[in-house]
């Protein structure tokens, strides 16, 4: 037993060690069983996941196209993500500012922004707005007195000329999400970037819902997802952005 010990602590010794050598060429060094390919599966893995034939069903318009007979939650709770940095969506941040890169984008919104420090992070030296709830609004305003703080409901016929609009994870978290997409056709953007956890990725037995986690609404399969963005939007690219957080991203356009 007490050798046992021993080897995690030399264990975690060396591991803070050289990881001082190799975060200024910007890699990590974690332990294997964190590098998994899905952090989230629930034990015991028979019924974590869909079976096999409704693994890709698409549900009806009226249900988001969420599979038939999936179960959301009723109320969300609030979820206060001002002590969050880069702990989730970190590669939809970065992915968003390499589409900003390319295309010389210099307006960014960022809707449902949370603590603000991914906005801040990497569009910090362009023009930003960052919308999230008032309780939310308040601490940014403080944290970040120069930058624009404002609230869902000022997004009502705006008339700004938005380069990048950004909803990370934040979806899954509205009852109608109907409402999101239609403001973010309204602010007419030149790109969207939008991510939300994969069902199935997740496994943790939540197939027909509703979520475990009690401030999701609903949670999308990556079918049912893609099926729902293109109603709305032109879509570039969908792709798992961080399997072990089970985050699925998509890039897309207005329709013409």
């Amino acid at each position: 037993m007490k050798s046992r010990i021993n080897k995690r602590i030399l264990d975690r010794l060396f591991l803070s060690g050289a990881q001082r050598f190799v975060a200024p060429l910007g890699y990590a060094i974690i332990h294997a069983e964190a590098a998994r390919p899905c952090a989230w599966g629930s034990r015991p893995i028979l019924g974590s996941f869909p079976p096999l034939a409704e693994a890709a069903c698409l549900g009806d318009r009226k249900n988001y196209f969420v599979h038939d007979g999936y179960r959301p939650r009723e109320r969300a709770i609030y979820f206060d993500d001002t002590q969050n940095t880069d702990q989730s969506q970190l590669e939809v941040y970065e992915f968003a500012k390499e589409v900003c890169d390319r295309e010389k984008l210099s307006f960014v919104y960022d809707i449902g922004c949370g603590s603000g420090y991914k906005l801040m992070k990497y569009f910090g030296d362009r023009q930003t707005v960052g919308i999230d709830l008032p309780r939310t609004n308040d601490w940014l305003k403080r944290k970040y007195p120069g930058r624009i703080w404002q609230d869902p409901d000022s997004l009502a016929g705006s008339d700004a000329r938005v380069d990048l609009a950004i909803a990370s994870d934040v979806i899954e978290h509205l009852e109608n999400p109907d409402q999101l997409m239609v403001t973010i056709q309204n602010l007419r953007p030149r790109y969207i970037v939008l991510s939300t956890p994969d069902r199935n990725l997740l496994r943790v037995g939540t197939h027909n819902g509703p979520p475990a986690n009690p401030a999701h609404i609903r949670e999308w399969s990556f079918a049912e997802f893609g099926a729902y963005v293109r109603e709305y939007f032109r879509v570039l690219e969908h792709f798992i952005s961080c399997a072990p957080q089970a985050t699925q991203c998509v890039l897309c356009q207005p329709k013409a």
